[in-house]
């Protein structure tokens, strides 16, 4: 059974005492005992016990995380990094920012979604209890007067009754749907195909595609301050990217500047980074400055994306009011004039 995975907050709170042991030059056989104690989370607790037990016993801190199997693999791979250049205190630093931001971040999408679905339930409950209460007593009373009803009144009475037998098949439908969904996302094409539509839908990919060069960027800057050349940081920061889509043309990248090409030119070929990204990436090839520049670029791509993630936000909330607003006046309007309609006929 897959282990549940701590959420974000905890994760920053953890690397964030992680950091302050690695830092006062406390080794982890020491820190990790001591974190142990203070963490008031049990399952995180009896975690870190399991992990300090690992690297008693010599494992890496990336095989001890590894092996407890309840932490994200971006977070793995940083550790991992973070070792193999010797800036695992700087890589902690930036995981404890990286989930704090992660975490306001679910907040705010919570509140962002919280309020359209229980408008969208309300208006749910509106219509339904229209069709299937109000409209079929207007036309009883209509037929009981003698009345005719109007085309569109016969039309909403015939939507209702059909709705009123099948009603108990929609849910099993849905449930089919997301079943079958579910079952493709968790093959290997459904998965790359996902993944591929996360960078490219217009809703959220440009905000995906900056997270990536978020990371890339981050693992580049990491890998060349510890000395490492351009092609080797690349190989090692490219492990940091989750989406499968992406991996795959990061992989065409590799076997591009292996023959000689150079990285700019390579990773403007993916038309996954911006102009900016590669053209960057061109000035640090050209002068030498690749850890400078992609701290730069980190600097910058954090920022875009933290207020793309609030614009966003901003944008979801009145955007989904002014749709289910603008379908609940049609629906009113399609039922309130036929109404009219029967009292004229009355009349």
């Amino acid at each position: 059974m897959k282990k549940r995975k701590f959420n974000a907050m905890d994760l920053s709170l953890l690397c964030h005492q992680m950091e302050q042991f690695i830092k006062s030059g406390v080794s982890p056989l020491e820190g990790i005992p001591e974190i142990s104690e203070e963490i008031s989370n049990n399952r995180l607790k009896k975690t870190m016990e399991l992990i300090s037990k690992k690297v008693v016993e010599g494992a890496s801190l990336y095989q001890a995380f590894s092996e407890a199997g309840r932490f994200p693999d971006y977070m793995l791979q940083m550790i991992r990094i973070g070792e193999l250049t010797g800036k695992l205190d700087t890589v902690m630093e930036i995981l404890s920012n990286y989930y704090e931001n992660e975490s306001d971040l679910i907040k705010e999408k919570k509140n962002a979604i919280t309020y359209p679905i229980v408008l969208l339930l309300l208006i749910i409950g509106i219509i339904g209890l229209m069709i299937f209460k109000v409209i079929p007593v207007f036309i009883e009373i209509l037929q009981g007067l003698g009345g005719q009803m109007p085309q569109e009144v016969q039309l909403i009475l015939l939507f209702s009754i059909y709705l009123n037998e099948y009603i108990i098949w929609v849910p099993a439908i849905l449930v089919l749907i997301v079943i079958i969904i579910k079952l493709f996302g968790i093959t290997k094409i459904g998965k790359y195909l996902l993944d591929g539509y996360k960078i490219k839908n217009p809703f959220t990919g440009k905000l995906n595609r900056k997270i990536i060069s978020y990371r890339l960027g981050m693992g580049l800057a990491l890998a060349t301050e510890s000395g490492m050349n351009l092609i080797d940081s690349f190989n090692l920061a490219k492990i940091l990217i989750e989406n499968r889509y992406v991996a795959k043309r990061l992989d065409e990248v590799s076997e591009k500047i292996n023959d000689s090409e150079p990285l700019s030119d390579a990773i403007k070929s993916t038309n996954i980074f911006s102009e900016l990204f590669s053209s960057m990436i061109k000035t640090a090839e050209q002068y030498g400055t690749v850890s400078d520049t992609m701290k730069k670029l980190t600097r910058i791509y954090g920022k875009e994306a933290e207020v793309s993630i609030k614009k966003f936000r901003k944008t979801l909330e009145p955007t989904l009011v002014a749709i289910l607003s603008a379908v609940l006046g049609i629906v009113l309007l399609s039922i309130l004039l036929p109404i009219i309609g029967i009292m004229s006929s009355i009349g």
